[in-house]
């Protein structure tokens, strides 16, 4: 007694005998799982030309949405003091500051992650993800 073969699949089909069938306790069934924490369902896109956008940019990054912050429309020193302002505004709610390009600034909050690549990994040119 064995298994039928079907010749045009070229794979094993069904028993040949008469067999009850195979139950399996599935030792998963029971456990609990930890929910993943949900990844952020939008991300705000500013490009303030004064310092009266920082309550904007505060009230969102309290409200764990990230932000991405372009400074490049506002003067140098509006500029300092809105970069000193996320910088505080980071520390106190645990959260992240990357700076994308030449004034602009990516502000996360404590819940998301960022990963950073700065150059491919090998020689082809491919990130390497692994």
């Amino acid at each position: 007694m064995g298994a039928l073969r079907d010749e045009h699949h070229n794979g094993w089909l069904m028993p040949s005998g008469n067999y009850p069938a195979a139950v399996y306790d599935d030792e998963w069934v029971d456990q609990e799982t930890v929910p993943a924490a949900p990844a952020p369902t939008k991300i705000v896109s500013l490009r303030p030309t004064g310092f009266e956008a920082a309550r904007t940019v505060g009230e969102h990054i309290r409200a764990s949405i990230p932000v991405v912050m372009d400074l490049t429309e506002m003067s140098e020193a509006e500029a300092k003091r809105m970069v000193d302002f996320a910088s505080g505004l980071i520390f106190g709610t645990r959260g992240g500051i990357e700076r994308i390009a030449r004034r602009v600034f990516l502000l996360t909050p404590a819940d998301v992650e960022v990963m950073v690549i700065d150059r491919p990994m090998d020689d082809t040119g491919f990130y390497n993800q692994s």
